[in-house]
């Protein structure tokens, strides 16, 4: 199946790699490739996936990467890009998606970090020549861990966490865990740091099969709050249930001068400083009025933001932890006129179907709405809706099929690309729709 040719890229795809074509017509994906370059890969299946053996001729829009990891490691895959062309690329993305609603369209919002912008990372633990090594899946890999020392988009502090950890765990003579074979002790390290007041939580899951000694490690880092968690599923994931806990069991973040409690699985913007910028928007484009809902709630951001322009707002979320975050994130703020109710969008709204709304927020999951959801949304029949998604293309295809359930009754008004993970190819998006008059 292997096989070696040129190939010219013609452009990025939303996923963020190099696409050409050959003679044939036939399409080849082509990772850190730019448009315009010529380049030599390697074919290695049929879906034209290829690796890049070498850049014949380079893009002008090429620079070279800070991370000395680029290019093994799994998390940025932009590096190479200079940041004013990867706006152009995700405005571009955007635009292919939005291209019947050009005219609502604004010019992506550009992050006001690049660097050391993230609030939340999530390592994981391997074995290495000489012993336990921490860091970042190999792209492409789950079973092979990238050991590193630092990374370019979190805070220093935690480098620092991410060196300590590791030495400790070395120390400490600890097993990692094996995906294969699914045996072994140490799993993930989660460190969670907040930008706007100097707070950090570190999380280090295991499975059950071991003993942490988290007072020792407690005392070899600085931080306000240490969980140990404990995963013995098969499925991946840097999650577990919370065994220990030393110091706070949340750190707490400011965002448009309210405070929130973010619990070790509570889902919080991962950007905050660009979070700011977006919410800020929300809460210009939602108005006021007498009552508002926010689906997919999470814990309570865009609900309590904008509940001093409402008489009432009402979150809608599935997650237990998430919904009392909301509720001790309401009381904390003195704000008496949210409320959270806990259950699947698509099942609530139908229970709230006929009550006059006059905003709906929706930040829903990567996948998308609910089909159910879209149709509850649709007789509810709001006079304005707010999507907000970090994928564009569901997100299109949910306010597709609103416009057919409401027969065109909504004005797609606004199209706002916001940028909030610099070298990488993902982007946040926030449409205003309107109902027709």
């Amino acid at each position: 199946m292997a096989r070696i040719t040129e190939v010219t890229i013609k452009d990025i795809d939303e996923k963020g790699f190099g696409i050409g074509y050959l003679d044939n017509g036939r399409v080849v994906r082509v990772p850190y490739a730019l448009p315009g370059e010529r380049v030599l890969v390697k074919i290695i299946s049929r879906r034209g996936e290829s690796i890049l053996l070498k850049i014949i001729e380079e893009s002008e829009r090429r620079i070279h990467p800070l991370c000395p990891y680029f290019g093994v490691c799994g998390g940025c895959f932009w590096q190479h890009i200079k940041y004013e062309e990867q706006l152009r690329i995700k405005q571009e993305i955007v635009r292919k998606h939005f291209k019947k609603y050009e005219s609502a369209l604004q010019n992506i919002i550009g992050s006001k970090k690049i660097w050391r912008y993230r609030n939340k990372m999530e390592f994981s633990f391997g074995e290495g020549s000489l012993g336990t090594i921490l860091g970042l899946k190999v792209r492409g890999r789950f079973d092979k861990v990238v050991n590193i020392d630092a990374c370019l988009l979190q805070k220093q502090e935690a480098d620092q966490v991410l060196r300590r950890v590791k030495k400790f765990s070395n120390d400490s003579k600890l097993i990692p865990y094996d995906p294969k074979n699914h045996t072994g002790f140490l799993r993930h390290l989660v460190i969670r740091t907040t930008f706007f007041t100097d707070q950090l939580m570190v999380n280090i899951i295991t499975t059950s099969s071991g003993d942490l000694d988290i007072e020792k490690l407690w005392n070899l880092l600085e931080v306000d709050s240490l969980i140990w968690s404990i995963n013995d599923s098969v499925a991946d994931v840097a999650m577990g249930d919370v065994k220990k806990v030393f110091g706070s069991q949340y750190i707490e973040e400011k965002l448009l001068g309210l405070n929130f409690k973010i619990y070790p699985y509570s889902f919080f913007q991962t950007n905050p400083v660009q979070a700011e910028v977006m919410y800020k928007l929300v809460k210009n484009l939602a108005g006021s009025g007498n009552k508002a809902l926010d689906l997919y709630s999470g814990i309570g951001v865009m609900a309590l933001i904008i509940a001093e322009n409402f008489s009432k707002v009402v979150g809608i979320e599935v997650v237990p932890e998430a919904i009392k975050a909301g509720n001790e994130n309401a009381k904390i703020n003195g704000i008496n006129n949210v409320e959270f109710l806990e259950g699947k969008v698509e099942d609530l709204l139908q229970k709230i179907i006929n009550e006059k709304v006059d905003l709906v927020i929706t930040d829903p999951p990567r996948a998308g709405m609910h089909k159910k959801a879209l149709q509850a949304l649709a007789k509810m029949n709001p006079p304005k809706i707010i999507y907000v998604s970090c994928n564009p293309r569901t997100q299109k295809e949910d306010i597709e099929k609103l416009l057919r359930f409401t027969n065109n009754g909504y004005e797609v008004k606004l199209v706002q690309p916001i940028d909030m993970f610099p070298h990488t190819p993902h982007i946040e998006n926030i449409v205003l729709l309107e109902r027709k008059k």
